[in-house]
């Protein structure tokens, strides 16, 4: 098994295959994005990884603000796996893969032209804002995540 196929007790997901996304956000690669051999910048992987995460916690209402509560990255790993080039589109799948009562972990896959190059994994905890302690996560958004989020 490799560290790009996760298992949750009765399921493999491998974050190398973009079918395995129900959630997928796609960005035009710019010529800013790019380092000075072509390829893209490693500080981008980040980036587009996070618009990702974003774009579906706004889809089910789990985004930062609501109802007091924010998420708060507890950890971040990236596995690069190819390059990108330019020009073209970058499409990012982000999903759940296991949720716990005041966090969550989530797998993403970034593909470009056809392979994927680069998965990444982060444990998001939800916190009540004015507090910064951890907050259980609150049912309707545990079910929209799962929904659209995938697998977790």
């Amino acid at each position: 098994m490799t560290k790009n196929i996760k298992k949750d007790k009765d399921r493999v997901v491998d974050l190398t295959l973009p079918e395995n996304f129900l959630h997928m956000r796609q960005d035009i690669l710019r010529f800013a994005d790019m380092d000075r051999n072509g390829h893209l910048n490693n500080v981008k992987f980040f980036e587009f990884c996070q618009e990702s995460r974003v774009a579906l916690f706004r889809a089910v209402g789990a985004h930062d603000g609501e109802s007091g509560r924010a998420w708060m990255i507890a950890a971040l790993s990236i596995t690069f796996l190819g390059q990108v080039q330019a020009p073209g589109i970058v499409e990012t799948g982000t999903l759940v893969l296991k949720f716990g009562n005041t966090s969550l972990q989530l797998g993403q896959g970034m593909f470009n032209n056809g392979h994927c190059a680069a998965t990444a994994e982060m444990t998001m905890v939800r916190v009540d804002q004015e507090t910064g302690k951890p907050f259980p996560i609150e049912p309707v958004l545990r079910d929209r995540l799962k929904m659209l989020g995938g697998h977790g």
